[in-house]
């Protein structure tokens, strides 16, 4: 899923912007242990006016954004209810992937890297002052040059908004754990979602055999358009 923010023009003078802020844990209570019935996510999420991001003079290695596109993933989801791996300090922003361009940028990023108007994706999981991931459900959001990369000219900046958590995911588990090869087999569980497409995809790209499973063969037309070449109905 993309989410485009309302045109309007935003400048780096402006006192406010819009954010999607969390003020508790959907699935946990107020002392932080879960709930028999947890309340669906977008009761503890709202949109508000906040104050936008500023670089410091000390924020020499940041890199602030004007918001495109965020993606918005599973990640998000169990992070707004309290159950992923890292809880942000409430309230927050959610988000960990961001397409968009670069508006300002500290003194220690060299234009050979970003410059100002650069269209660029940031995933803001691979921040080293950490979060877990959030930030990226704004108008504006300032991250480190690490967390930030220019988009090809010919891609439209929608296409990358999902990169982190699906292809990812994908490449760590094709390449980092399986060293996934030239004709090896590769089985994709679930190859109808965004991680199992961007499975099938990498994988075919790696020059390996690909079959796609998935619940229901009405499903096995999504992962063929990925480039999987056989689809396993498990329903």
């Amino acid at each position: 899923l993309h989410i485009h923010p309302q045109q309007r023009t935003l400048t780096l003078s402006d006192n406010t912007m819009r954010a999607v802020r969390c003020h508790r844990f959907a699935a946990l209570d107020k002392s932080g242990k879960p709930i028999p019935t947890p309340s669906p996510v977008r009761d503890v999420l709202r949109l508000e006016e906040v104050p936008p991001p500023a670089l410091r003079t000390d924020d020499r290695n940041k890199v602030l954004i004007s918001t495109h596109y965020a993606g918005i993933q599973y990640p998000d989801f169990l992070q707004a209810q309290g159950l992923y791996q890292i809880k942000p300090k409430l309230p927050y922003t959610p988000g960990m992937d961001i397409a968009g361009v670069v508006v300002d940028k500290g003194s220690n990023v060299p234009d050979d890297q970003l410059r100002i108007g650069d269209r660029v994706y940031a995933n803001t999981a691979l921040c080293p002052d950490g979060g877990g991931g959030t930030g990226a459900l704004a108008e504006l959001v300032s991250v480190s040059n690490q967390a930030v990369f220019p988009i090809p000219n010919g891609l439209h900046l929608s296409s990358v908004a999902n990169i982190g958590r699906n292809y990812c995911a994908a490449y760590h588990s094709l390449k980092v754990i399986g060293n996934v090869g030239p004709n090896d087999l590769v089985l994709v569980d679930g190859a109808s979602g965004g991680v199992g497409m961007a499975t099938v995809e990498l994988a075919k790209a790696m020059g390996a055999k690909v079959i796609a499973g998935v619940s229901n063969m009405e499903k096995g037309t999504l992962p063929s358009m990925a480039g999987g070449g056989k689809e396993l109905g498990s329903g």
